[in-house]
C-alpha cells in the first residue's frame, strides 16, 4: 500500500505540473519568499464598517463553493466515511471530475465498460463519482475528453443523463464507430447501481487546450496532450473524414441532441489576448451559441515577496478579469452575457514552485476567502477550487482541502463552511480599513430577518469594528463563526475555538454574539475569517424544525419510477442538523410494489430541504384503488413538528371485460356439439371479477332455444390472477336444412368493474343438403 501512494503522489507531481496556467503575474520575476510579516495597527483606533440592509442586493451563486474531484483519488478515499463527511460538513456544492490534465486522454467508456483505465491502480470510473456525489449531495461538472468524438461525449451525457427507455439513436462518429442509443448507456449505468439517471447540466469541452504540445500556436513549454493551441480550430475543428478532430461546436451539437437541457463550457483565458489571442478568438467563433467560458486563474506561479502581497492580490485581480472579460464580449460578441465557471483556482498554478508551503498554511486561508468573495462581488458564477485531495508533492506543498492520506483539513478547508453559511444575497457593505492589507469585509442576506457580514483580518492585530446596518431597526442577537491561526504560516488553525473538530463540525457550533446592538461593536481576531449573522427582526434566532410533505406517484406499467420525499427544514441552522428515515407498509408492500429505504439525512449549514426517492415497481395489474405505504421521519438533532407522510401509488391500470366474437359451429346430424365463447379480463386485477351471462336470440335467421341450442346462464369469477373463462353453449344437430342460424351470449352485472363488449353472437352452420325430388302438378290424360 506504502508503494502505491508513493507512486500516486508522484504521478500527481508530474500531472499536477500540466495544470499550468500563467497567471498574469507569472510573467513577472520570480521573488524571493520572505517571512510572514506583522500588520501594524491601521491609523483609525476603530474600522467602521456600514452595511445597507435595504438594498436589494445581488445573487451570490452557490456554484461558487465547488472544488475538483481528480480521479487518482481512487475509491479507498471516496468510499471512506472520513472523507465523504468531511466533503459534505465544508458544504462544497459542486465537483469537477475526471481531473485537469486527465480529462484529455481519460477513456470514460472503456474505463466503465471494461474496467481498462488510463491507470490500473484504483482509478475512479463515471459510476464512482456518480456514488460519491451521492454520497456527499454534491453536483458532477465533467471536463469532456476532446481527443475524442463529439458523438463519444453524447453517449457519455447518456450514461449520466439518459433513461433506459430512450431510443434515441446516438450514431456512428468520424471514426467509423457506433455509439448505439441513449438506452444502452443508460442501461449500462443501471446495470452498475445506479437506475436512475445522474444529470450533469455542466459540462467543458477539453482542459487548458491552448497549452497543447502539438499543433497551430503551440509553445515548445505546452503541457496538455491535444491537436491544436488555436481559439478558431479548437471551436471549428480541423481535418476531414476519420482525419477529422472535431471542435467545440460540434461537441456541444451532439451532446445537446442528447439532452438539452444541459449547459456546455469552452475553454477559455485571462487576460483573454494571451496565449496566441485565444480568449478573444473563442469568443469571437463561438460567443453566439457558447453556454459559458471557463477560466483557470492560479495567483502565481513562483511566489510573491510576502505573504501580504499574496493577501493583497484578490482584491485587483478580480476585478481586472471582469472588466477583461467583459470588453471582450463586448467587442466580440455583441455584449451578449455568458457566465463564467473558474473551473481550477488556488494560490500556485505548480505545485513545485510552492517550496514555502503556502498553499497549506493560514497565508491560503485568508487569501481564499478573500478571493471566492471578490468572485461573489464581481458576479461571477462557478468556482471550483484546486482541488478536494490531491497529494502532498516532494516539497511538502498541497493543493488540496483533505490530506489524500490522513484526510487531515487544511487552513484553507474552514473557508468553504462560513461561505456556505453567508447567505444567497450579497449587499452593499462599506469600510474605514484597507481591504487588500486589513480588513476585507462582505455583507450578505441569509433570510427575511437575518443580515451577515464575513470579516478577513489579515493583520496580526485584533480589529476593533463597529457595525452600522441600515435598514433595520435593531440587531437584537446572532450567531457567530471565527476560523483563525496564530500566524500566517499556521498549518493547523482552530474552527470556533476547536483546533481539531470531529467530522461533521458538529462539536464546534457556532456561539451566540455577545451585546447585540445597532451599531455593533465587534473585535475580530488576528488572522481570521470571521462570519457574523446578525438577527434584525427584534426575535432570538429562529429554531429550526423539521417536517415532511406526502407525494403521490402514478406507478407505471413496467420498470421504475420514483416517489420523492421532501423534508424540509423550517429555518436554515449554522450547524448540521440530522435526521432519520424510514418506509413502511400500508396498503402498498414493500418488496412488491415498492423498494423499502431507510437511512439518514444531513441539512448543512444553510441547506433547508432534501429529498428522499422511492422506487416503485410499476406493473399491469388493477388493485382496484391507489395504494399506500408511509414515511417516517425520526431521532431528529432537531424538533420534528411533522414526522409522518404518506406516499401514494396512483394505480393506472383498469381491467375491463369483453367478450370475443363468437364461434361459428357446424352442428352435425345428432349429438350436441359445443360452442364456446371467450370472455377476458383487459389486465390482472388484484381482485375478484364476477360477470354474468345469457343466452338469447338474435337478429335475422334466429336459432330457437331447446330445438336448435342449449340455453344457458349463470356467472362467471375471475380469480385474482386471472383474466380468461369460457361459456359453453350446446349446439343441437339435426338433417332438416334450415340455414345459417345466429343466437347471442350477452354479459352483464360486471363487478367491479366495466363491459367494453357485451354482446357476442355464434353461429350455427348448416350441413343438411336441399331436397333432390322436383315435385310437378298432376296432369291429366285425354
Amino acid at each position: 500500500m506504502r508503494r502505491q501512494r508513493r507512486a500516486i503522489a508522484l504521478l500527481a507531481v508530474v500531472t499536477l505540473f500540466s495544470l499550468v496556467v500563467f497567471s498574469l503575474q507569472a510573467a513577472q520575476a520570480a521573488p524571493a519568499e520572505t517571512e510572514a510579516i506583522q500588520q501594524d495597527n491601521p491609523a483609525e483606533a476603530t474600522a467602521n464598517i456600514t452595511i445597507d440592509a435595504s438594498a436589494a442586493g445581488t445573487a451570490v451563486n452557490p456554484y461558487l463553493l465547488g472544488t475538483n474531484v481528480p480521479s487518482w483519488l481512487g475509491t479507498w478515499r471516496t468510499e471512506n466515511s472520513t472523507f465523504i463527511n468531511r466533503t459534505v460538513a465544508a458544504g462544497v456544492t459542486m465537483v469537477r471530475v475526471p481531473g485537469g490534465s486527465w480529462s484529455n486522454y481519460y477513456d470514460w467508456s472503456n474505463c466503465e465498460q471494461n474496467g481498462v483505465c488510463p491507470w490500473d491502480w484504483g482509478v475512479l470510473t463515471p459510476t464512482d463519482f456518480i456514488n460519491f456525489s451521492q454520497a456527499t449531495g454534491t453536483e458532477l461538472m465533467y471536463t469532456v475528453n476532446q481527443n475524442g468524438t463529439a458523438k463519444e461525449a453524447a453517449a457519455l451525457v447518456a450514461f449520466f443523463n439518459g433513461s433506459v427507455n430512450d431510443n434515441t439513436v446516438i450514431g456512428v462518429d468520424v471514426q467509423g464507430h457506433d455509439w448505439g442509443t441513449v438506452a444502452q448507456w443508460a442501461q449500462l449505468r443501471s446495470n452498475h447501481g445506479n437506475s436512475d439517471p445522474h444529470p450533469i447540466t455542466y459540462w467543458e469541452i477539453g482542459n487548458e487546450i491552448y497549452g497543447g504540445i502539438s499543433g497551430t500556436d503551440c509553445s515548445d513549454y505546452g503541457w496538455e496532450e491535444v491537436w491544436t493551441c488555436d481559439g478558431r480550430e479548437y471551436v471549428n475543428g480541423i481535418g476531414s473524414g476519420g482525419n477529422r478532430h472535431e471542435g467545440y461546436l460540434e461537441f456541444r451539437d451532439e451532446m445537446k441532441r442528447i439532452d438539452p437541457s444541459i449547459q456546455v463550457g469552452a475553454v477559455g483565458v485571462a487576460p483573454q489576448d494571451s496565449w496566441n489571442n485565444w480568449g478573444n478568438e473563442v469568443i469571437e467563433e463561438a460567443g453566439d451559441e457558447m453556454d459559458f467560458y471557463v477560466i483557470h486563474q492560479y495567483a502565481y506561479f513562483t511566489p510573491p515577496a510576502s505573504y501580504q502581497e499574496a493577501l493583497a492580490q484578490p482584491e485587483s485581480s478580480w476585478s481586472w478579469i471582469r472588466d477583461d472579460y467583459d470588453d471582450a464580449l463586448e467587442q466580440y460578441a455583441n455584449g451578449r452575457n455568458i457566465p463564467v465557471a473558474f473551473t481550477e483556482h488556488n494560490l500556485f498554478s505548480v505545485q513545485d514552485q510552492d517550496n514555502g508551503q503556502w498553499m497549506t498554511r493560514a497565508v491560503n486561508m485568508l487569501f481564499m476567502a478573500d478571493s471566492i468573495g471578490q468572485m461573489a462581488a464581481h458576479h461571477f458564477d462557478i468556482a471550483n477550487q484546486w482541488d478536494l485531495a490531491n497529494g502532498q508533492a516532494g516539497n511538502g506543498t498541497d493543493y488540496g482541502l483533505l490530506n489524500a492520506d490522513s484526510y487531515a483539513r487544511s487552513p484553507q478547508y474552514y473557508v468553504f463552511p462560513l461561505w456556505s453559511r453567508f447567505g444567497s444575497t450579497m449587499l452593499p457593505v462599506t469600510s474605514s480599513y484597507n481591504a487588500s492589507n486589513t480588513l476585507s469585509v462582505y455583507a450578505g442576506r441569509v433570510d427575511g430577518s437575518t443580515v451577515s457580514l464575513l470579516a478577513i483580518n489579515k493583520t496580526g492585530n485584533a480589529i476593533n469594528a463597529t457595525v452600522q446596518v441600515n435598514g433595520v431597526s435593531g440587531i437584537s442577537g446572532g450567531l457567530v463563526d471565527v476560523v483563525k491561526a496564530n500566524s500566517l504560516d499556521s498549518q493547523s488553525v482552530t474552527f470556533n475555538g476547536v483546533s481539531n473538530p470531529n467530522d461533521s463540525l458538529s462539536n464546534a457550533p457556532s456561539t451566540s454574539l455577545n451585546n447585540p446592538g445597532n451599531p455593533l461593536s465587534y473585535s475580530f481576531a488576528p488572522y481570521s475569517v470571521t462570519l457574523l449573522r446578525l438577527d434584525t427582526d427584534g426575535q432570538a434566532p429562529t429554531q429550526s424544525a423539521l417536517s415532511v410533505g406526502d407525494t403521490s406517484v402514478t406507478e407505471g406499467n413496467s420498470g421504475n419510477s420514483s416517489a420523492t420525499f421532501t423534508v424540509s427544514l423550517s429555518a436554515a441552522s449554522a450547524d448540521p442538523v440530522t435526521v432519520d428515515y424510514a418506509t413502511g407498509d400500508d396498503s402498498a408492500k414493500s418488496g412488491s410494489d415498492f423498494t423499502a429505504v431507510n437511512g439518514t439525512l444531513t441539512f448543512n449549514p444553510g441547506q433547508t430541504s432534501k429529498t428522499v426517492d422511492v422506487s416503485i415497481t410499476g406493473d399491469e395489474i388493477d388493485e382496484g384503488s391507489s395504494e399506500k405505504f408511509n414515511f417516517t421521519l425520526s431521532n431528529g438533532s432537531v424538533e420534528v413538528t411533522d414526522g409522518q407522510a404518506v406516499g401514494t401509488i396512483q394505480d393506472d391500470d383498469t381491467a375491463a371485460l369483453s367478450i370475443a366474437p363468437g364461434p361459428a359451429v357446424m352442428e352435425g346430424d345428432a349429438g350436441p356439439i359445443p360452442a364456446i365463447f371467450n370472455v377476458s379480463l383487459s389486465t390482472l386485477a388484484a381482485f375478484a371479477v364476477t360477470v354474468d351471462y345469457a343466452s338469447g336470440p338474435s337478429a335475422g335467421n334466429a336459432a330457437t332455444a331447446g330445438s336448435d341450442y342449449t340455453a344457458v346462464n349463470g356467472t362467471l369469477t375471475f380469480d385474482p390472477g386471472q383474466t380468461a373463462k369460457d361459456i359453453t353453449v350446446m349446439v343441437m344437430g339435426d338433417t332438416q336444412f334450415e340455414g345459417v342460424e345466429t343466437f347471442n351470449v350477452m354479459l352483464s352485472n360486471a363487478n367491479p368493474v366495466a363491459i367494453t363488449t357485451a354482446v357476442s353472437v355464434g353461429r350455427i352452420l348448416n350441413d343438411d343438403a336441399a331436397s333432390d325430388f322436383l315435385f310437378l302438378p298432376a296432369i291429366g290424360r285425354n
